[in-house]
């Protein structure tokens, strides 16, 4: 992640010191921003009198949630009313980090109101899974058998993933508020939603012949066993970004 940060930062830093008397880049400020994506850092500099470019890096600290499910005794009756079920404790920890780059557009330069569009790129992996509770010992031999794969336990425990794109557009609006007479502090609340496409739900699994990988695992696969979490997820193809921005201007 430094390998990319530094740079970014060296070059908006030397590009706005050459472009200051363009007009453009005349001003770098560097933020501090807190929302639903997490905490992050941020640079800002405007672009003439109608637009502003924003790069900056996120992350949201691992939020576990633990859940009691339900699952076979036997792995090799999932799927058949006669198996008797027993309760499993599984935890699914969130944790997002992306490099984000916006455009902000002014339609009307005399007050803080701006559009703003722009590109978050980050982890595949959105969500982790894993069982708690240890499974009984035949899912070490028998599991879930996908696409010619069979997805099942390594030492009692199944860990799975769920993913997203990991480049996920973003288009909203936001508001600027100076917070000090000569304009040095500022604060920006930003409103909108970033597409990462459909989540899907992949845990590893072995073939008959071959190594290991992982494997998507279909919500229709799980018999409603999850009560319906992975399918709900999957419908959840937008992320509701909200923020608010610190500015202090550099120069």
């Amino acid at each position: 992640m430094k390998k990319i940060i530094i740079p970014l930062l060296v070059f908006l830093l030397s590009f706005g010191a050459e472009a200051q008397e363009s007009g453009f880049l005349n001003h770098l400020s560097a933020g501090l921003q807190l929302g639903s994506d997490g905490v992050g850092i941020e640079l800002a500099s405007p672009l003439g009198s109608s637009f502003r470019a924003r790069a900056g890096y996120s992350f949201l600290p691992s939020i576990p949630y633990r859940k009691t499910v339900s699952a076979p005794e036997h792995p090799g009756a999932v799927g058949s009313a006669k198996g008797k079920d027993i309760p499993v404790d599984a935890k699914a920890s969130l944790h997002m980090s992306d490099i984000e780059v916006f455009l902000d557009y002014y339609p009307m330069s005399y007050n803080g109101f701006h559009v703003s569009a722009g590109l978050l790129c980050g982890s595949r992996k959105v969500v982790s899974i894993k069982n708690v509770t240890p499974l009984p010992d035949d899912y070490n031999i028998v599991g879930l058998d996908v696409d010619g794969y069979t997805v099942k336990a390594v030492r009692n425990t199944i860990e799975g993933y769920i993913a997203t794109n990991s480049l996920r557009p973003y288009l909203g609006v936001g508001y600027d508020i100076p917070i000090s007479s000569d304009n040095r502090y500022s604060l920006s609340v930003d409103l909108g939603a970033f597409y990462w496409g459909k989540p899907e739900l992949y845990a590893p699994g072995e073939p008959l012949i071959g190594d290991w990988k992982d494997v998507r695992v279909p919500s229709s696969t799980l018999n409603g066993r999850d009560e319906g979490l992975v399918e709900k997820a999957e419908r959840t193809s937008f992320y509701p970004l909200l923020g608010v921005h610190f500015y202090r201007v550099l120069f």
